[in-house]
């Protein structure tokens, strides 16, 4: 008795379950042609946030000024290409369907201001990161990225003393003129009255600022005195 084949017969739910995911496919092939038409592209702009990027630079180095499709818009996308301009530090793209976009600017804070090779000094921000010439009569500290052969050390291994200005508590930052950075990773901060804090390595900073702040209030100290906070429970004065 010979065997025979096996027939497999697909039944109503399977043919259901293909047609379905024909339309869906179709669907979503005919939505995105859609979406890709004209009308769904970037048509009018709106800018908030920004002071020293103009709208036209943004507009231009995005790619926005060639009507990209709205589906295609990335806040990520956006903020990489910005980057090229240094003031933006990031950017978050709001879609307004069918084809209106609103960019929220967030640009980079000076915290310092620090010298180029040239001598001239340049606002920096808490990442190291030179911006505009500072203005005559800027009120914030100078980094000295001591013994630096780097045209610009505060993107490097001098980046913590832009670290350390970004942090200064507000009852002593007025009171600060250099914070200074060996190529060891030792900072000091060189105080208008004059005198000198040594805070050791980008460490603990909270606990140090609390140190040097007690002794601000506690203590009076002579011209030229160096106060060691490196290790903020056992405060040394020389």
């Amino acid at each position: 008795m010979s065997r025979g084949k096996t027939k497999h017969v697909r039944g109503p739910f399977f043919r259901r379950f293909l047609s379905f995911t024909v339309v869906l496919t179709l669907l979503v092939a005919g939505g995105n042609a859609l979406l890709n038409v004209n009308y769904f592209r970037v048509q009018a702009i709106e800018i908030t946030g920004n002071t020293h990027e103009s709208a036209g630079e943004l507009i231009s180095v995005t790619g926005l000024d060639q009507n990209p499709p709205m589906i295609s818009i990335n806040s990520q996308d956006i903020t990489n290409q910005a980057r090229s301009l240094r003031w933006v530090e990031s950017i978050r793209a709001i879609r307004h369907w069918p084809h209106r976009l609103t960019l929220e600017v967030v640009e980079r804070k000076p915290v310092a201001v620090a010298a180029d090779p040239t001598g001239a000094l340049f606002l920096v921000d808490a990442h190291g990161i030179q911006l505009d010439p500072a203005i005559a009569g800027v009120n914030l500290p100078r980094l000295e990225a001591l013994a630096s052969t780097a045209p610009w050390a505060y993107r490097s291994w001098a980046r913590p003393a832009a670290g350390v200005a970004a942090q200064l508590p507000v009852a002593f930052a007025h009171q600060v003129a250099v914070i200074q950075i060996s190529r060891s990773g030792e900072l000091r901060l060189k105080m208008t009255t004059p005198v000198t804090f040594i805070l050791g390595r980008f460490s603990n900073l909270r606990e140090k600022f609390v140190a040097v702040a007690s002794v601000i209030a506690h203590q009076t100290l002579r011209h030229g005195a160096v106060v060691d906070v490196s290790v903020p429970s056992a405060v040394t004065i020389q």
